[in-house]
Order: structure tokens, then sequence, then C-alpha cells
């Protein structure tokens, strides 16, 4: 059985995320990066979506929780800052690597 589902992960996100993410595996299987490493990625970027739904300080003006265009440093750190608090500093460090490999892709 497959590690990485993507219709699975992605589940309940926007149209706009999921496409983003569709888009990115795609890149990065053409790279040949592991599964492993695509599902580490992927797992990133849709827990930020999620936190982003969840926390948005202002869910009524903020649309980083539909459209990765619209995430801003500032959700970035707030995500991370919310990790570091959650979960260990190695899973932090992670997700980080995770999401700078997305915005910076």
């Amino acid at each position: 059985m497959p590690l990485l589902d993507l219709t699975k992960i992605t589940t309940g996100l926007s149209k706009t995320w999921t496409g983003y993410l569709g888009d990115w595996d795609r890149t990065l299987r053409s790279a040949g990066h592991p599964e492993t490493t695509r599902y580490n990625y992927l797992l990133a970027a849709t827990q930020l979506a999620r936190y982003l739904e969840e926390y948005s300080p202002d869910p009524d003006a903020d649309d980083a929780a539909d459209d990765p265009c619209e995430v801003t440093k500032a959700h970035i750190e707030a995500f991370q800052a919310w990790m570091i608090e959650t979960r260990s500093g190695a899973t932090a460090l992670n997700k980080h690597k995770g999401l700078q490999q997305f915005f910076n892709g």
C-alpha cells in the first residue's frame, strides 16, 4: 500500500490548495523525489492549510486558508510557532523544510 494518497491528505482543503498540491506532487515526482519525501513535503503544506483554516486571525478577511498565493511570512511564522508549541522541535523543523520547498518552488 503506498504511503502517499494525495486525495486522502487533501480532503477538505479548498480546490485551489488541492490543485496547487497536485501540481507540486507532479513536479516532485518528475524530479525523482522518493515517496517519503513527497509525503512529508505535501503533509507540511496540508497542515499549514488546515492550521490557517482553524486559527486564522481574521477568517472573514483572510484568504490564505483558501489560496496558497495569499499566505504571508506572518502566516508561516505563526504556524511554525504553533508547531514548536504543540510538537517536537524536530517535527517543526521538518515542516519548515517542506514549506521552504513549497514556497520556493
